[in-house]
């Protein structure tokens, strides 16, 4: 059983037969989409900003998850009683094939899921992977998220959701869309810049809709 801290992006391609595409309409859309920020939002956001700009090269991954990861996600409030939650540290395990077919078995924790259930996670939707500075990481973050994204279609039991993630290098933040056997990333995202902080909350909300619409459909 490899865990996911072990693989690598290209790995993942060659493993499961994934296809990087460059540009996809589903992640222009995420991208574009536009929504109004309250006035306390706006404040929140300018006071993680300045605080990132003053610390991010100071803090560990730890300090960096819970003084800047941490409250940015709390903006969104991904969570509805009864029906879905942000889970931390949450171990995933799934049975795969691999392109010759043959089962791989895999096990990991992720950083970060939102997923319908109270106590664990049951149908995943978002997952982010965080990481402190580029020069001082030697694994491969997007291939560990998308190993986990993977492992959580299998999963959605054939729901054919598109799974979101997020992973960050310091303040330097990616989104990723995987839609079947094709994923797709986006530009770099730097959160100590507004224009692009902004972006990376709206992009987090589209999130939010996609998961409420998804659930208001089951009702």
């Amino acid at each position: 059983m490899k865990s996911f801290e072990k693989w690598e992006t290209e790995e993942v391609e060659r493993t499961f037969g994934i296809k990087f595409k460059r540009e996809k309409e589903s992640m222009k859309s995420w991208i574009a989409f536009q929504t109004t920020l309250s006035e306390r939002e706006n404040e929140t956001i300018e006071e993680l900003k300045l605080l990132l700009i003053d610390y991010v090269d100071f803090w560990n991954e730890q300090d960096l998850k819970v003084f800047f990861i941490i409250p940015i996600i709390n903006i969104i409030r991904f969570s509805q009683f009864e029906k879905y939650r942000t889970f931390m540290e949450a171990t995933f395990e799934a049975n795969l094939k691999d392109v010759q077919n043959n089962d791989c078995a895999l096990r990991g924790r992720v950083e970060m899921v939102v997923a319908t259930g109270k106590q664990k996670p049951q149908t995943p939707f978002f997952f982010l992977n965080e990481y402190k500075a580029q020069a001082k990481s030697i694994t491969d973050p997007k291939g560990q998220l998308l190993i986990a994204m993977l492992a959580a279609q299998s999963k959605n039991n054939g729901l054919n959701l598109p799974i979101y993630g997020m992973y960050n290098i310091g303040q330097i933040f990616f989104f990723v869309i995987l839609e079947g056997n094709e994923y797709t990333t986006s530009k770099a995202f730097d959160a100590t810049d507004q224009q692009d902080l902004e972006r990376i909350v709206y992009m987090l909300k589209f999130v939010k809709n996609h998961i409420e619409n998804f659930i208001n459909q089951l009702k």
